[in-house]
């Protein structure tokens, strides 16, 4: 019965955050039709102005003035219903028919962000492996889903990772301790890039949420947004803030 009730509000969650993508993409599209709509009343309005001050071709003029004014209310209509355009594929919608047997929440929502489970989870063990050199994985979107897209045992190649057009995620396992007790600790890093819209900004709180399904062991998490802040001395900082001082006894182990 707990196993019931466990898969019950792990399947609510799933819906309330694929909820959340379907609001944020339809916020993005009346955005984006809103900026038009800007345009062509702009454009609306120089026409006008023009046929004010006696523009000599007045037949050419009127066709343009209601050329216009066909999109202006056509982008109007888009705005006020919020209609989805083809660049979201119909596919990526998905009936949702029940959270659970008896209780019915039926609807359609956009499912915009998935995981390749199988890839992402293989990089998250084996940076935890003791046995394997891999130190840290990165996890980038691939259109409509986070994969891992690269693991490896260099620091220096891991900042190479991140632009500045970029969302991602990192995991990394970094030996921390004195020279008598060595012991290695993992830290998870949200990346987003000083070029990402605020749309894709605001849709990270719920992608990490998808991603930290699995991602689920580690010490410390930070959100990075400059390459400054790549910093392999300023992640141990914040681990050993996060997990005690150390105290060396300034004698090496053999």
């Amino acid at each position: 019965m707990e196993g019931n009730n466990i898969r019950y509000v792990q399947e609510c969650m799933d819906k309330l955050t694929s909820n959340q993508n379907n609001m944020l993409t339809k916020f993005e599209i009346i955005s984006k039709n809103f900026d038009e709509l800007k345009k062509v009343v702009e454009q609306f309005t120089e026409k006008i102005i023009a046929l004010e001050d006696k523009v000599p071709d007045k037949k050419k003029l009127g066709s343009e003035v209601r050329v216009l004014q066909k999109k202006v209310e056509e982008l109007f209509t888009l705005v006020k219903e919020g209609k989805e355009n083809e660049s979201i594929p119909s596919d990526d919608v998905l009936e949702v028919e029940s959270c659970h047997s008896g209780i019915s929440c039926s609807s359609k929502v956009t499912m915009t962000t998935g995981l390749d489970r199988d890839t992402i989870r293989a990089a998250y063990e084996d940076v935890r492996s003791d046995g394997s050199p891999t130190e840290w994985a990165v996890f980038k979107f691939e259109g409509a889903r986070i994969v891992c897209s690269a693991r490896g045992s260099d620091f220096t190649e891991f900042r190479t990772q991140f632009s500045d057009d970029d969302r991602a995620f990192g995991y990394l396992r970094l030996q921390m301790g004195d020279e008598m007790s060595k012991r290695k600790k993992f830290l998870f890093v949200t990346w987003v890039g000083p070029n990402v819209s605020v749309i894709n900004r605001a849709k990270m709180s719920t992608d990490k949420a998808i991603i930290k399904d699995i991602i689920s062991n580690f010490a410390v998490e930070l959100q990075l947004e400059s390459q400054a802040e790549i910093d392999i001395d300023q992640f141990k900082d914040a681990l050993n803030r996060a997990g005690g001082a150390n105290y060396g006894t300034g004698i090496r182990d053999s």
